[in-house]
């Protein structure tokens, strides 16, 4: 089977190597270039922990972070980490097609999708500065000159799989529908270069929403649960009233404050669930973000997406010449696993402490 994956981040390489193992040789296209990625600390929960494991990954990252709810004679619930330490290792020995990125699918007289075509990335897309939300941590993606030729290029796929995010073009170009409900609340985070003392902490407010933290050897970040107010309304409290809010409601995020100097050390976002009735057509195949995204007090959206690469990459496995009945066993094996979580993300309905109508003023944010 001639498989093209559609995004080079963790979902895609991880379903690459796996196939890799399974005598398949996909063709990976990313539209960034070689190396890049978002500096930020990262959570790798229990479900992503088997295929990693198979891929040869999982001792190295898990020894670069720190365990989240260790267990004594058992592995921990999740790990805390550099999110480079995953990446890094996966891009490791993987030949991908970088800085293209997928203008169209092509299709066949019958409707089955049968490759991609795709354009070279434009440099000025290649020469963005970021810097991450989940960890404004002084860093950014450095200027990288295009490597490729200006051109147009061309991949004949039996498989497309979609694993290019919650946008995702693939989805929309292959015509697979996609529910998006935008949260009730938004959220702000904060990146410090200092670790906490704790890898971990989380706490739920009165109105449902929570508040948390997250620490790896060179960082830490801290999220929390807001009203829809826009960024401007949201920051303007100032460096020290953010600092004193998260450390009076989750004092175990004190010390990780100690490195969060600068307003630009924190973002505001509105965050949306992402649930795709259907996950294939006739040559195109939904992984990961692409397929489905949970709020972020699950902690669940990456290990499922590793989840889904593992399903497919053995569906593909034991069906190697129909990659519809390969769709279909994926389908079949991990829609048990993915709706439940879907139907009953708690950020589909916020549930008050019993009493009350309206949170605690200590609790709101921004302040009144």
């Amino acid at each position: 089977m001639n498989i093209v994956i559609v995004g080079g981040g963790m979902v895609g390489m991880t379903l690459a190597h796996l196939l890799r193992q399974r005598g398949f040789e996909p063709t990976i296209i990313e539209r960034m270039s070689a190396g890049h990625y978002f500096p930020r600390g990262y959570m790798l929960g229990f479900q992503g922990y088997e295929p990693l494991e198979e891929v040869g990954v999982y001792d190295e990252v898990k020894d670069a972070g720190r365990p989240i709810a260790p267990r004594p004679g058992e592995p921990p619930v999740a790990v805390a980490v550099r999110f480079g330490a995953l990446i890094e290792a996966l891009q490791r020995d993987l030949p991908m097609e970088n800085e293209l990125t997928v203008t169209s699918l092509k299709e066949d007289k019958l409707g089955r999708f049968t490759g991609v075509v795709c354009e070279t990335t434009p440099s000025e897309i290649l020469g963005i500065k970021t810097i991450d939300g989940a960890g404004a941590l002084g860093e950014s993606a450095e200027d990288r000159p295009a490597s490729r030729p200006q051109g147009t290029f061309e991949f004949d796929a039996d498989l497309i799989v979609a694993c290019d995010g919650t946008r995702s073009p693939v989805r929309e170009m292959a015509g697979l529908s996609a529910e998006i409900d935008p949260l009730p609340e938004a959220a702000i985070g904060f990146g410090s270069t200092t670790p906490a003392d704790e890898s971990f902490a989380m706490a739920y407010m009165s109105d449902g929403g929570h508040i948390g933290m997250l620490s790896w050897h060179e960082g830490a970040a801290g999220w929390r649960s807001c009203d829809k107010v826009g960024a401007e309304a949201a920051l303007a409290p100032g460096v020290d009233a953010l600092k004193e809010m998260w450390t009076r409601l989750l004092p175990a995020s004190e010390s990780a404050l100690e490195g969060v100097t600068s307003i630009d050390q924190f973002r505001y976002s509105e965050l949306s669930l992402l649930r795709t009735p259907e996950w294939w057509k006739p040559g195109v195949v939904l992984v990961g973000d692409s397929c489905h995204f949970f709020g972020p007090e699950t902690g669940i959206s990456s290990g499922i997406g590793l989840g889904d690469a593992h399903a497919l990459a053995e569906a593909i496995r034991q069906n190697p010449e129909d990659a519809d009945a390969a769709c279909h066993a994926y389908e079949t094996w991990r829609a048990p696993v993915v709706r439940p979580y879907e139907a009953n993300d708690p950020g589909r309905q916020r549930i008050m402490v019993a009493g009350q109508v309206e949170p605690t003023p200590e609790e709101r944010w921004p302040p009144a």
